[in-house]
Formats: C-alpha cells, sequence, structure tokens
C-alpha cells in the first residue's frame, strides 16, 4: 500500500516537472523562436526548432504557434527539396487552419502545396491548387495578411511557368504583380521581408529577358533588404543573382566573386539544386579560362549533386503521383451512388443501340481489316528506314547514348561540313558545347540528353536557353530543327 502511494507521487511530481517545462514558453518566446528559425541559414537546425515550437505550442493549447511552426517546417521542406514532406505538412496546416475558419493559414497551405506540385512537375495540379489559394486570399479580413498571400500567389504562378520554361515575357506580369501586393503591406518590417524575396525573383527574370542593368539593380536590392532584415537565405538569392547577371554579362570575375559568396550560404542551407547550379556555371567559366583542374573539379561536384537531385526527384514524384491516383479513387467513391445512376442509365441507353448492332457490325468489321493492313503496310516501311540507316550513324548514335568520350570526334567525322561551318561561324565555343550541340543535331529530346550525360532535365533547359543566348535564336524557334537545318 506504501509502495502504491510512493509511486503515484512519483508520478505526479514527474507530471509537475513536464507542465513546469512547457509553461517556460509564453506564446510571444514561441513567436520569437518562429521567427528566428526563419532567419537560419542551416535549415535542419531551423527545421528541428519549428518541430520543437509546434509540440510545444500544441502542449500549451497555443494555435498561432502551431500553425506558425508548420508553416516554419513547410518552409525547410521545400528548401531541402523534400517535397513529399512539405506536401504533408501543408495538408496539416491546412486541415488545422479549416478547423479555426483561419483564412490567412489556409491559404499558406495551398500556396504550399502549390510551390510542392510545381517542383515535382505536377503542373495542373499546382495550377488549379493556385486557383484555390487566390480565391481563399480574397477572403482575408487583416489588409497585411491579404496582400501577403496575394503576393505569395502571384510569385508562385511565376514560378510554375518558369519551371515549365515558358517564355519570360509571360512570367514577368506576375513577378509585377507580386511586387504590387508586397508594396502595399504596412508594416515595414513585413514589407522589406517579402520584397527582398519577390526581388530576386524578379532580377532572375530580367536575367532571362537580357535586361542585366534591371536584373543586377534588383538582385542588389533583394540584397540590401534582406540583409536588412538579417536573412540569410535571401541574401545568398540575391547574391546568386547578381553572380548569375554577371556570367550572362561574360564578366567572369565578378561572377565567381558572388557565386562564392552566395555558395556557403546554400551549402549551409543543403540546397543542392542551387549548389548544383552555381558548381555547373563555375565549371563553364574556369573551362572557358583553360583552368582544366579548377573545371574537373566543379564539373564532378555538379554531377553528383544532379545524381543525388535526380534519385529524390524519381523517388518524390512516383509517390506523389500514387498519392494523387488514391485521392482520385477516393473521390471515386465519394461519388458512387451518382455513378450507380449513370450505369443504370446506360443500360438502357445499350438496349436501345443494340438494335443497331448487327447493322454496324459489318462496317466494323472492313474498317479493322483495313486499319491491319495500314498497320501492316507502316511497319513494313518502318523496317525499310531502319535497314537504311547507315553504320556510321548507328556507331555515332551509341557512343552519345553512352556518353563515351570519343563521341565528339567521331561526330567530326561523320558530320564534318556541319562542323567545320558551325565553328567557323561560332569559334567561342566551348569542346561541352560542341557535344551539347552534336546531340541536339542527332534530334536527342531534353530526357534523352540528361539520361545520357548524366544531369538533370532542368540542367539541360538552362543550357538551351543559354545557347539560344549565345547563338542569338529566339525562345520560338526549336531548338533540334535549327541544328538539323544549320
Amino acid at each position: 500500500m506504501e509502495f502504491k502511494k510512493n509511486l503515484i507521487l512519483i508520478l505526479i511530481i514527474i507530471s509537475c516537472s513536464f507542465k513546469t517545462k512547457a509553461q517556460q514558453y509564453t506564446p510571444k518566446k514561441i513567436d520569437q523562436l518562429i521567427a528566428i528559425s526563419f532567419q537560419m541559414a542551416d535549415r535542419e537546425k531551423a527545421l528541428q526548432q519549428n518541430i520543437k515550437t509546434y509540440d510545444i505550442s500544441d502542449e500549451i493549447g497555443y494555435y498561432e504557434g502551431k500553425a506558425k511552426s508548420l508553416k516554419g517546417q513547410i518552409n525547410c521542406y521545400l528548401g531541402l527539396g523534400e517535397q513529399e514532406k512539405a506536401l504533408e505538412a501543408a495538408e496539416k496546416l491546412l486541415n488545422l487552419a479549416t478547423k479555426e475558419n483561419d483564412d490567412f493559414h489556409i491559404s499558406q497551405a495551398l500556396i504550399a502545396k502549390t510551390l510542392a506540385y510545381a517542383y515535382l512537375g505536377f503542373f495542373e495540379k499546382a495550377y488549379s491548387t493556385s486557383d484555390q489559394a487566390e480565391k481563399e486570399s480574397q477572403k482575408i479580413s487583416d489588409n497585411d495578411n491579404r496582400y501577403i498571400s496575394l503576393g505569395q500567389v502571384y510569385s508562385g504562378r511565376s514560378e510554375i511557368m518558369n519551371l515549365e520554361y515558358q517564355p519570360p515575357e509571360k512570367t514577368i506580369k506576375y513577378d509585377l504583380k507580386s511586387v504590387e501586393y508586397y508594396k502595399k503591406i504596412r508594416d515595414p518590417k513585413k514589407r522589406n521581408g517579402w520584397l527582398g524575396i519577390q526581388y530576386s525573383s524578379l532580377g532572375y527574370t530580367y536575367i532571362d529577358l537580357d535586361q542585366y542593368d534591371r536584373a543586377l539593380y534588383y538582385n542588389r536590392k533583394a540584397y540590401e533588404l534582406s540583409k536588412i532584415e538579417n536573412d540569410s537565405i535571401n541574401q545568398a538569392f540575391g547574391l546568386y543573382g547578381i553572380g548569375n547577371a554577371y556570367l550572362e554579362m561574360n564578366v567572369a570575375d565578378s561572377s565567381i566573386y558572388y557565386y562564392k559568396k552566395a555558395l556557403p550560404i546554400f551549402e549551409k542551407a543543403q540546397d543542392i539544386y542551387r549548389m548544383q547550379y552555381i558548381y555547373e556555371d563555375l565549371a563553364t567559366i574556369y573551362e572557358k579560362m583553360g583552368e582544366d583542374k579548377v573545371y574537373s573539379y566543379y564539373s564532378k561536384k555538379a554531377k553528383e549533386l544532379s545524381d543525388l537531385a535526380r534519385k529524390k526527384e524519381k523517388i518524390e514524384t512516383d509517390k506523389i503521383a500514387n498519392n494523387i491516383l488514391e485521392q482520385e479513387k477516393l473521390n471515386w467513391y465519394k461519388n458512387f451512388y451518382i455513378l450507380i445512376g449513370t450505369i443504370i442509365g446506360l443500360i438502357i441507353l445499350s438496349i436501345f443501340l443494340a438494335l443497331n448492332y448487327f447493322k454496324r457490325y459489318q462496317t466494323e468489321k472492313e474498317q479493322k481489316e483495313r486499319t491491319e493492313i495500314d498497320l501492316i503496310e507502316k511497319e513494313t516501311e518502318l523496317n525499310n528506314l531502319e535497314s537504311k540507316v547507315n553504320d556510321a550513324f548507328a556507331e555515332l548514335l551509341e557512343l552519345a547514348k553512352n556518353n563515351d568520350s570519343s563521341f565528339l570526334s567521331r561526330f567530326m567525322d561523320v558530320y564534318p561540313s556541319f562542323y567545320n561551318r558551325f565553328t567557323a561561324e561560332y569559334p567561342d565555343m566551348t569542346s561541352g558545347q560542341l557535344k551539347f550541340c552534336a546531340l541536339l543535331k542527332l534530334n536527342f529530346s531534353t530526357k534523352e540528353i540528361a539520361l545520357f550525360s548524366h544531369i538533370s532535365v532542368r540542367s539541360v533547359e538552362m543550357k538551351k536557353n543559354r545557347l539560344r543566348k549565345q547563338l542569338g535564336i529566339s525562345s520560338d524557334v526549336d531548338l533540334n530543327n535549327w541544328m538539323m537545318n544549320f
């Protein structure tokens, strides 16, 4: 009996100690910790802090703390390229905010889902979710929060279009619309923070438009505002944009300087995509400078990150695709009774259509026979075409697929006329760029080039965009056709 009393007393003491520890954190203290996490360069550390503040907020019943912590977790997951986890956290925030009728955090959850779907390549899903987010944002009563959400909606729409590689002439209107909303924010701290983020995005768009003075102006503004707010991540984005602008302007020294200032921050944040892009650009610069050892170092680093990114994207894309399919199945079951009614209607209709079945049967049979004959003829034609492919061309394709180092020299043998004319007209091309042009000449698709060269699809598209600028080819001209007709 005495033992039981002592055990109960110990449990009460432990319970009280836990409560005392949780009660040390007031809502104000929790908000401060969350705000600090948004300024951390180390996203893993920021993530753990937001997980901790969520648990404490849940323990003391502080809704705003839970919502803000989930928002912080989402930002970390998106920055780390963990799109599946970002979607899970966004769904959790959406359910939590819906129960509280919190329009602001409902819109924030939908905006996060929009970006995650876009980064995974589910663009149709991203656009539909963005439309939902816009409608929810219009309901927000607080002016500043409404302006913040609408600014995010339009910057997110620009990001989707960028990921689809749509022309910058189309995306810039959404970038400018986002800036317009952020400028309306009355709280100077919030206004500076959001403008700092959006100015760097606007700067990147001006790079794509070849308006480098504007690109430098907005990326420098982004860097300055982020520095005022002590936001190291967005300082890095500003520095990256400045370095990228100088790269396009062929000012190698300045480009290297700003890239190397941004790189340690992205490394600390574990932003593998931005690190990969910087490594690729530095490799290109050092190759042109004839610094072979430095070129090899950065080229190898870029490939390692590209392989890692592709593997991660493949795993996450497959999982999310399955989740979307499961959701579609659930929606189907919700409409089960409607489907039953439709099926009954179709049965009645089929009875009527059966009367015409035998009349159509002979016609369909003849049509089927004609189709089979056409297919046989087409197959024969294809076989004849395949037999005409000469040995040299077949060998060249095999070398390209195996990423063989002798590919370019063999290409010069097979297409001497194209190679001589092309290098005469564009003498500044590096060996890496000439190999890329050769793959386009052979009509390899973006995905095939990414697969054979062991780089990401996004990297191939970036190479294409730069090649267009170097060759003076507009975005509406097909690059493969241009090369084949050169």
